[in-house]
């Protein structure tokens, strides 16, 4: 997700639950991931902008978090 390069211009980042918030260290990672992902599925679906093709983007990116992060994401 990118931010507008422009200060105080919004975007869709600003816009996300967790945008300026310090985060829950009393959440596991995987809660995290899961929430951020489900967070950015209800933004994209609230601008109409949730296709198949976001869908397979935030799957990659549930997949990519879990490759680099061997282990981390295990229940």
């Amino acid at each position: 997700m990118m931010e507008h390069p422009i200060p105080g211009a919004g975007g869709r980042h600003r816009q996300t639950l967790s945008y300026g918030q310090s985060p829950d260290l009393s959440l596991q990672p995987r809660q995290v991931l899961a929430r951020e992902v489900q967070d950015l599925r209800s933004l994209y679906q609230r601008q109409g902008v949730y296709t198949e093709g976001m869908k397979r983007s935030l799957q990659s990116l549930v997949r990519l978090n879990k490759s680099a992060w061997v282990g981390v994401f295990e229940k």
